[in-house]
């Protein structure tokens, strides 16, 4: 089969979803000093970081393509006898289609021409709207908590998500883009999808040392980025060189400099504050020129005290006795306060009684506000990555990249409950995992195929802080349930005072897995370049509420 059969056989392969693409393009033209075109002219592409290299002749017109390039520094070499050698540096962005123009100065071939100025191009080939976060901007940009995709509000069109909403809560990061739903984007790592299904957010969020740069694409993406109705993230982690590169951080926060919470009380310590974030990153050669390795690990521990202010019952009013309150006990048979405004011991309710016994004594003397109280936020946050890429040949390039992050998340303060004491919060796991593989073959300079599979898996729960308890049943309340995961105590509220029990929502949880196939081909020919392909997913989804 001829390459032209090839070409148009991909495209009738289109899938409802597209291929993500990671790789840049450079194009040019080969002129001489007036500006004639120059034909068969060598022209190599260097990687500076791996010293990977791409040839490719000018055709009749001088143009020439090179295409499926990672990001990164190049440097671009042109010559032809009776000229001059051209030597110039570039630097390819995330997906960028890159034009330039080489001049050719009459001379030896053995002497050359260096241009060292690296100009900024501007993206006229597409009608897609966003920019690139560089990598200079991810590292010398302060970020509070350390998340690129902070970043993304430098663009137009870009503006964080209404407070509270569902992909905006326990420490997570939402945007709208151009005025659609934060749960309209869609989040790509490496070239492979990088979501969670459930809430239709991000993965997995590499740290700040890992990403070499990411592409927010607002509006308008072609088809190879194009799925969902909002911004496209499109994320690129760094990979080994033939240098040796690394880093190692750690950032602190403790109460010992902070001011004290106004509310909490002056008898009792300051609630507690300690935010530790550390990590490290190391990108180097196996084999150099020929195999690289990159590694990188982030930890994140906080305990933060959470300060919340309520009323409970005092010791007399859970025996009944409110002579000393300012309420009244009113006999319901009567329609009339009891006696001393104190219900008699017969009259109290054993299930009331218990659940009374539940809540904490008073602390404060503050009528209405009697209790104060400031349980700790444990927060557990681990996540690395490892990435290999392989020269196989002059031909092939193998890469393979595993993400893994893990989260245990607890919340003294249920945020969807008026619960107010503690006891009754929730524990929050998530477990996400990324893989990618990949392989770009080269058949001709002209046309090259980009294979990718991937798998990705985020599993995520939320669970009652009394799951294993039943206190239903330790109250004489009927139990729900005889599974020990749904144990636990129903809500309970009582006018003038905190509500007690266990988030209603609880507990859930869900696993989903994406297996992920991806198939690009890129074919040169003039000034024409045509690229097909299809992205075919699998989802499985296991959840129970």
């Amino acid at each position: 089969m001829n390459t032209r059969a090839i070409i148009f056989g991909l495209l009738f392969l289109q899938a409802a979803a597209h291929a993500q693409s990671v790789g840049g393009t450079i194009t040019g033209v080969v002129t001489d000093a007036a500006y004639q075109p120059i034909a068969n002219a060598a022209v190599q592409l260097t990687q500076v970081a791996t010293s990977r290299r791409r040839s490719v002749v000018s055709d009749n017109q001088g143009g020439f393509t090179i295409a499926n390039l990672p990001p990164g520094d190049y440097r671009i070499e042109a010559g032809r006898d009776g000229y001059r050698k051209h030597v110039q540096s570039l630097a390819l962005q995330l997906n960028q289609e890159m034009q330039i123009e080489i001049p050719l100065v009459p001379g030896q071939r053995t002497d050359s021409v260096e241009v060292t100025a690296t100009p900024a191009f501007l993206r006229t080939e597409t009608a897609a709207l966003g920019s690139v976060i560089d990598n200079r901007q991810i590292t010398g940009l302060p970020l509070d908590g350390r998340n690129f995709i902070e970043l993304s509000l430098l663009l137009p069109g870009v503006v964080p998500a209404a407070p509270g909403s569902a992909g905006s809560v326990r420490g997570d990061f939402a945007v709208n883009i151009n005025g659609t739903r934060e749960d309209s984007n869609q989040f790509i790592l490496d070239g492979v999808f990088n979501g969670d299904p459930k809430l239709n957010g991000i993965g997995l969020t590499p740290p700040v040392d890992a990403v070499r740069e990411f592409e927010v694409a607002t509006s308008t993406s072609d088809a190879l980025s194009g799925r969902n109705g909002g911004g496209q993230v499109n994320v690129v982690l760094k990979s080994g060189a033939n240098q040796v590169h690394g880093t190692a951080y750690e950032f602190l926060r403790n109460r010992v400099t902070d001011a004290r919470n106004f509310f909490a009380p002056r008898a009792e310590n300051s609630p507690q504050y300690q935010r530790n974030q550390f990590g490290a990153s190391l990108g180097g050669p196996v084999i150099r020129d020929r195999t690289f390795v990159f590694a990188d690990y982030e930890g994140r521990r906080v305990r933060e005290g959470i300060t919340r202010i309520t009323n409970v019952p005092t010791a007399l009013e859970r025996a009944g006795d409110f002579s000393r309150s300012n309420v009244y006990a009113i006999d319901p048979f009567a329609q009339a306060p009891f006696a001393g405004n104190v219900i008699p011991k017969d009259r109290l309710n054993t299930v009331g009684l218990a659940i009374a016994a539940l809540y904490p004594l008073p602390n404060r003397n503050v009528p209405g506000q009697n209790y104060v109280s400031s349980p700790a936020l444990g927060d557990r946050d681990d996540h690395f990555d490892l990435r290999l890429d392989h020269n196989l040949g002059a031909s092939d390039t193998l890469s393979f990249r595993y993400s893994f992050g893990d989260r245990s998340l607890f919340e003294p303060f249920s945020a969807s409950s008026l619960v107010a004491v503690p006891g009754f919060g929730n524990n929050v796991p998530r477990r996400a995992q990324n893989v990618v593989a990949s392989q770009t073959h080269i058949f001709t300079p002209n046309l090259m195929n980009d294979l990718r599979l991937g798998y990705n898996r985020i599993a995520a729960g939320v669970f009652q802080q009394n799951m294993a308890s039943n206190l239903n049943r330790q109250v004489g309340l009927p139990s729900l349930s005889s599974n020990p995961r749904d144990f636990g105590l129903s809500q309970v509220s009582i006018l003038g005072y905190s509500a007690l029990g266990d988030e209603s929502h609880n507990p859930q949880h869900s696993a989903t897995s994406i297996y992920q196939i991806s198939d690009t081909a890129t074919w040169a020919r003039g000034k024409h370049l045509v690229r097909a392909g299809a992205d075919l997913r699998w989802l499985q989804q296991n959840a129970f509420r």
